[in-house]
């Protein structure tokens, strides 16, 4: 995925706005549309990865709270411009219903027997967890390639935790400075 240019475009109820008595009646329809054009930013080497958080015991989870060791995400940007310093990241997906700041588990490989009681947790690359659905902090950039590395765990969420599958999706956004 590039993304070198950025341009959003606000158009949010389109269809609501165009349908119905709006164009029935005669009426004219006014849509505003808004976006920023920015500074080069950088390529995403992969735009789809796996990452094996690794398999650990229920025992691992004495309490609400208690997380398994981490494994690394990395992110590598390529070709980033000189006309920006940094990057802030967000990573999105479905939210934990007993902490909303962790990832909920999703049955992935749809075979169903999904561990329950514990939700994935973001790490920054100070090991200072990121809330899902919020921006990271500034990581610096210099131009050129950047590998920026995150982590993931599991925290515990509730007390027994159950075991089973502990797989989900997210997606990333990234944030030129």
């Amino acid at each position: 995925m590039n993304y070198r240019t950025l341009l959003r475009i606000v158009a949010g109820g389109l269809y609501m706005l165009i349908s119905g008595t709006a164009c029935s009646s005669g009426n004219g329809v006014e849509i505003d549309v808004s976006g920023t054009v920015v500074a080069s930013g950088c390529d995403v080497s992969s735009t789809s990865q796996s990452v094996p958080v690794g398999d650990f015991s229920r025992a691992t989870f004495k309490s609400v709270n208690d997380t398994s060791a981490e494994k690394d995400l990395p992110i590598t940007l390529t070709n980033c411009s000189s006309d920006i310093s940094g990057a802030a990241v967000t990573f999105s997906g479905t939210a934990d219903a007993d902490n909303a700041d962790l990832l909920a588990l999703s049955d992935t490989s749809g075979a169903g027997g999904m561990a329950s009681g514990v939700g994935i947790e973001i790490l920054d690359p100070n090991k200072k967890p990121v809330a899902l659905n919020s921006l990271s902090d500034e990581i610096p950039l210099t131009a050129g390639d950047n590998a920026l590395t995150f982590y993931l765990r599991y925290k515990a969420t509730q007390i027994p935790v159950s075991p089973g599958n502990a797989s989900s999706i997210m997606y990333f956004d990234l944030v030129y400075q």
